[in-house]
C-alpha cells in the first residue's frame, strides 16, 4: 500500500496562502458579475422609458449585451479558480 506524503509546514503555508489569493480573485470576479447585472438592469430601465427614442434604445441594448458578455467572462473565470481551489483542497485533505 502506498504512503501518503506528508507536507511540510512550509508547503502546507504556501497552499494556504495560494488558497486566499484564489478567494480575494474569486471575490473580485463576483463584483464583475454584481456590475454586469446592474448593466443588464439599467440597460432594461432606459430601454422601458425610453422607448420611443432609438438612440435611447440602442444605448440600452449595447448595455444589455455588454453585461451578458462581462456575465458570461465571469463565469468562466470563477470556474477556472474554484477547479485551482478544489485541487488545493485535495492536496490539503491528503495531508490530514
Amino acid at each position: 500500500m502506498a504512503r501518503k506524503k506528508k507536507l511540510k509546514s512550509e508547503e502546507i503555508r504556501t497552499l494556504l496562502t495560494k488558497e486566499e489569493v484564489i478567494l480575494s480573485k474569486e471575490r473580485t470576479i463576483l463584483s464583475f458579475a454584481r456590475t454586469a447585472l446592474a448593466f443588464i438592469g439599467v440597460g432594461i430601465v432606459i430601454i422601458n422609458i425610453f422607448i420611443d427614442n432609438l438612440f435611447s434604445v440602442i444605448i440600452g441594448l449595447s448595455l444589455i449585451v455588454f453585461g451578458f458578455v462581462e456575465l458570461f467572462s465571469s463565469y468562466k473565470k470563477l470556474n477556472e479558480h474554484r477547479k485551482k481551489m478544489d485541487e488545493i483542497k485535495k492536496m490539503l485533505e491528503e495531508d490530514i
